[in-house]
């Protein structure tokens, strides 16, 4: 039998050859500045590169001589490999069982509300348990947090497919857990690695996390009824892509430990314990930025575009099925919706860290999802595709537009892991009121237009949330 064609293995092994040759992802030299606008996560100082916390040392205390960098230790084929598959594995969970949840209805006989758990329960997780990132990595590093998370997710993810309605919500809620604390350091763990990438760096990862609950929902029913012929069986199917994430990631947490203990021998005199590098002083909780109106904006944005794309997640594909679709042509809708997301994931953060400014930028993508969600309350499925294909685009651009905005409006990496828990822990709270509330209002009124019209509603709001963050001003209490 012939070789088959992979692209995306030939995009992956492409994209690394490129980094190994220094073009995308190469390690900065020390005498280049690579700050970006608002944020200082790697400065020169006497031609030596210093972390965050290093140029925050006393100007008397000598720098540490010819400091590696955490890419330079964990090394840029394993960084990449890890954001990929970190992002990759943040939304299998909500894809796949928003594509099953008829078949999970009646296997235990639930209502609507019930089955929400589901859906909506792993969104208010990421609310309730993004606060615990902070303290997390006062205790350990970004990469060794990271990867407990995502054992979380394999363990959640795998314990779905066990027989019982509390084991099958147990399960699901555990890996919303592990998805709550690495959304919040996602962006840090870029910030770390890649701070003179960050516009390419988060395109990629929004990208990987935008398509991946569409990839799920739509090759969840094919795996059903083709493969494995049990909704059991295909739900615990998706623990697997999190077995490569646990590992990758654990090779960078292991990298990362090995070269701060290693650092931290070469570089401390004999009789001084200093502190193991390359990893800074743990980012602490920076409380100026619940007192900064950008701090605000930056979270109002976040949540009420997450909002709209966890109720295009869990309703969509039925606002379809209610129209005519079957179930394989309306979770189709949601795959698409989420594969075109890619192009403005990709695209909108390069843009974004060109720029001082980003409130057009942030208009635009807003003015995509309003034209989606027109032409959905249009009726009619003669053209869903095209709705989802302006939805998707739409959404990518914002959920890679917030979290590129937590990077440029904090100036240090304290601000910058404070910014992004307070926006997706808050954020996250007020997504989870979007499945619910379209439900409930679809369950009064018995048709999906008022629920449509409420959600073209939120994208006042959220224009005015982008324009302001995008201002230029950054996230501290001195806003």
């Amino acid at each position: 039998m012939g070789h088959q064609y992979c692209p995306w293995g030939c995009f992956l092994s492409g994209l690394l050859r490129w980094s190994f040759r220094d073009k995308l992802f190469g390690v900065p030299t020390n005498d280049t500045n690579v700050a970006g606008p608002n944020m200082d996560p790697v400065a020169i100082r006497d031609g030596v590169e210093v972390t965050d916390i290093d140029a925050q040392r006393p100007l008397g205390e000598p720098p540490a001589v010819q400091a590696r960098t955490p890419l330079s230790v964990v090394g840029v084929g394993a960084a990449v490999v890890a954001i990929v598959l970190l992002g990759l594995n943040l939304r299998l969970v909500f894809g796949s069982a928003s594509a099953m949840i008829v078949e999970i209805r009646g296997a235990y006989g639930l209502g609507a509300g019930s089955a929400a758990l589901l859906t909506t329960g792993p969104v208010v997780c990421l609310g309730v348990f993004a606060v615990a990132a902070t303290r997390a990595v006062r205790r350990w590093s970004v990469p060794a947090v990271l990867t407990g998370c995502l054992m979380l997710v394999l363990v959640g993810t795998a314990l779905r497919g066990v027989a019982g309605w509390p084991v099958l919500v147990f399960g699901t809620l555990l890996a919303g857990v592990g998805i709550a604390v690495a959304n919040v350091l996602g962006p840090i763990l870029i910030r770390l690695l890649f701070p003179h990438r960050l516009g390419v760096m988060t395109g990629l990862f929004t990208a990987l996390v935008s398509a991946s609950a569409g990839i799920a929902s739509g090759v969840t029913i094919p795996l059903d009824t083709s493969v494995f012929h049990s909704w059991r069986i295909t739900l615990v199917a998706w623990a697997v892509p999190s077995v490569f994430a646990v590992a990758a990631m654990a090779l960078v947490a292991w990298r990362y430990h090995r070269g701060a203990d290693h650092e931290a021998a070469v570089t401390a005199p004999p009789s001084t314990a200093r502190p193991s590098t390359p990893r800074p002083s743990a980012p602490g909780w920076e409380g100026g930025v619940l007192r900064s109106p950008t701090a605000w904006a930056v979270t109002g944005f976040m949540g009420l575009q997450s909002l709209l794309a966890y109720s295009m997640i869990a309703w969509l594909p039925t606002i379809y099925r209610d129209r005519g679709q079957t179930a394989e042509s309306a979770g189709l809708l949601l795959t698409v919706l989420s594969v075109s997301s890619i192009a403005t994931a990709l695209t909108v953060p390069v843009v974004a860290a060109r720029f001082r400014r980003q409130r057009g930028l942030a208009v635009a993508v807003v003015a995509l999802s309003v034209a989606g969600l027109i032409g959905v309350l249009g009726g009619g499925v003669g053209l869903a595709v095209v709705w989802a294909i302006l939805l998707g685009l739409g959404q990518g651009g914002q959920l890679s537009l917030a979290l590129t905005l937590i990077n440029l409006r904090a100036p240090d990496t304290s601000t910058a892991t404070s910014l992004s828990t307070m926006a997706q822990s808050i954020g996250y709270l007020v997504a989870a009121l979007g499945p619910i509330t379209a439900g409930a209002i679809h369950g009064a009124t018995g048709s999906w237009t008022t629920p449509l019209v409420v959600l073209l509603a939120v994208m006042i709001p959220l224009t005015l949330c982008g324009w302001t963050a995008g201002r230029g001003a950054p996230a501290t209490m001195r806003t």
